[in-house]
């Protein structure tokens, strides 16, 4: 399992990555590039954490996605 913290102009949040996910999805994970995460929300003791089910990087306008 892995704790890995994305940090943008409006806060910090530290999603966990599976270890089904983090093999799947780490190779996508870049300090330079934005990526939106997608996975299961779930509230513990009222704090949120997000289990990440799905990586994708956010590619600038006009890129071609493959």
């Amino acid at each position: 399992m892995e704790f890995i913290t994305f940090e943008d102009e409006t806060g910090t949040v530290e999603p966990t990555f599976f270890p089904r996910a983090y093999e799947r999805f780490s190779l996508l994970l870049d300090h330079s590039r934005p990526c939106v995460l997608e996975g299961t929300v779930a509230e513990d003791f009222g704090a949120h954490r997000l289990a990440v089910e799905r990586v994708r990087r956010l590619e600038p306008p006009g890129a071609s996605v493959a």
